[in-house]
């Protein structure tokens, strides 16, 4: 094999590996809360925090759950506890609608 045809075989696997990150639950984010990471999600499944009319202190909030709610697999138990951190800092009309477009995001994802 020659370095020509090596090289770009390293180049190819590297795209690859690159490529199965960047769709791994821990690195395809979006700034979206409750969803359940899977090849066939899309975000218009996730709840949209513009929606909410949030402060910047709530949105900061919502952001740092959100992300351990998908590093822990954006499971049923870590929504929960998700919706629950946020009752404690939403409106009741906010939580309303959050909760609304979380359970909508769950169903999807589980179809």
């Amino acid at each position: 094999m020659d370095v020509s045809r090596f090289t770009m075989i390293k180049i190819l696997g590297t795209a690859v590996m690159a490529a199965m990150l960047m769709t791994s639950p821990v690195f395809a984010g979006g700034g979206k809360a409750c969803c359940a990471k899977s090849a066939s999600n899309d975000k218009a499944m996730c709840p949209d925090f513009a929606s909410l009319n949030l402060t910047t202190d709530q949105k900061s909030k919502l952001e740092a759950w959100q992300s351990d709610c998908e590093k822990a697999g954006c499971t049923k138990e870590s929504r929960a506890k998700f919706l629950h951190q946020a009752k404690g800092i939403l409106s009741t009309d906010q939580y309303a609608k959050l909760k609304e477009q979380c359970e909508r995001s769950g169903k999807k994802s589980e179809a």
